[in-house]
């Protein structure tokens, strides 16, 4: 990642432990760009919005859990299609999808996307 001359004109020292140096060191040297090179490419080409893992690995879950519930929605529609569920069952069905609603929608709220 080249760049011209004089450019980058201001320092910053901070402190790694010697585990992230060494992760820097494994990174910048895997992505053939020395340190500052590596952390202006990470700082420059993130999302607008980054996300944290914790957030990451619920979405990854709820994705996970809609696309289970999405199988068994199919599943549901074709026995329903065969006639096979009486009234009751529809219902009961309906109540499930609403729950399913409002878990997305806390969801939503508690992490602030969609």
């Amino acid at each position: 990642m080249a760049r011209p001359k004089g450019e980058n004109t201001l320092r910053k020292h901070f402190k790694l432990t010697e585990e992230t140096a060494k992760l820097l060191a494994e990174c910048s040297k895997a992505e053939n760009m020395n340190e500052s090179e590596y952390i202006r490419y990470l700082l420059l080409n993130q999302s607008e919005h980054p996300r944290s893992k914790k957030l990451e690995l619920e979405v990854m879950r709820l994705r996970n859990e809609i696309n289970k519930i999405g199988l068994n929605i199919n599943q549901l529609v074709k026995n329903n299609n065969s006639h096979i569920y009486s009234e009751d069952d529809k219902i009961e069905l309906r109540i499930q999808m609403d729950m399913i609603k409002n878990l997305l929608e806390r969801f939503s709220y508690s992490f602030g996307i969609l």
